[in-house]
């Protein structure tokens, strides 16, 4: 199987020269942490634009700067497991697929999930790609705290508990950007000063109005944002079943319950793409 076969061939794009709010509008719309950069009226591949690089530089306008150019790339006709190879190892959720040094599609962690794994008879289990380690958070937990939670552990979706300890929720990036807003701000910066008296001068000043859109996290509480509606698996669900659960209600994870209903693990769908290469 060769990456064409897989592919999204229609690519969402931002264009350089360009600035983050034009970024910020692409992502909230397709619901992604990145999106790749092309030069202006050419498919050339500039780099990729996440959505962690926004959240740090809320200060930054100009979209050129806030690119990533050291990306990693596949060609149309490589093989399906040396692009999988090549995503574990860049630790990316997609890689731009170019061919003659153009843009013509992305190949995401989703689209081997729904068009590859999901349609192999793969019987190892998903458990054994199940992350060692869990990280949840409380649901009253604000999500502001969360952002950071998720930048200092690298995971992109948490599992949600009660007081009780009890499983009730995920949450995840794409949850958090859907409740977040684009706020637009002003200030004005006087160029040059005035000394008292000088009231006169006002209108012959040299003033600059600043304006920066960025990203706003609003005042809310795991609970008011997270899924609710889990889909879970057990132990014994093999890896192919696990990646068709993922496609048929269109998640990117999935928490493993033991035989008592206890939350014991979770496996991400890029941990299902181990089992392609090992």
């Amino acid at each position: 199987m060769q990456v064409k076969g897989v592919m999204t061939k229609e690519v969402k794009w931002v264009e350089v020269p360009g600035t983050r709010a034009e970024a910020l509008d692409i992502l909230r719309k397709i619901g992604a942490s990145a999106v790749p950069v092309v030069k202006r009226g050419t498919d050339e591949l500039v780099g990729m634009v996440r959505l962690r690089k926004l959240f740090e530089n809320p200060s930054e306008n100009q979209l050129a700067m806030l690119v990533d150019r050291d990306v990693s790339t596949v060609s149309i006709n490589d093989k399906l497991e040396e692009a999988v190879n090549c995503l574990l190892k860049a630790r990316v959720r997609r890689l731009p697929v170019l061919k003659d040094g153009k843009l013509v599609g992305m190949l995401t962690v989703q689209d081997i999930i729904y068009r590859a794994i999901a349609e192999m008879d793969v019987e190892r289990l998903a458990s054994d790609f199940m992350r060692p380690h869990i990280i949840a958070v409380w649901d009253g937990t604000p999500i502001k705290a969360v952002v950071e939670i998720m930048d200092l552990s690298g995971f992109r979706a948490l599992p949600a508990i009660d007081e009780g300890g009890n499983l009730v929720g995920i949450i995840d990036d794409s949850d958090i950007l859907k409740v977040s807003g684009v706020e637009t701000e002003s200030r004005m910066s006087q160029m040059a000063g005035r000394s008292e008296g000088d009231s006169w001068t006002w209108d012959s000043e040299n003033r600059i109005y600043i304006t920066k859109r960025e990203l706003k996290v609003p005042d809310k509480l795991v609970r008011d944002v997270m899924t609710k509606e889990l889909v879970t698996i057990t132990r014994k669900t093999t890896v192919s079943r696990a990646a068709q659960l993922m496609r048929q209600h269109r998640i990117e994870q999935t928490p493993i319950l033991s035989a008592e209903g206890k939350l014991t693990g979770i496996v991400q769908d890029v941990d299902l793409l181990r089992a392609l290469v090992e």
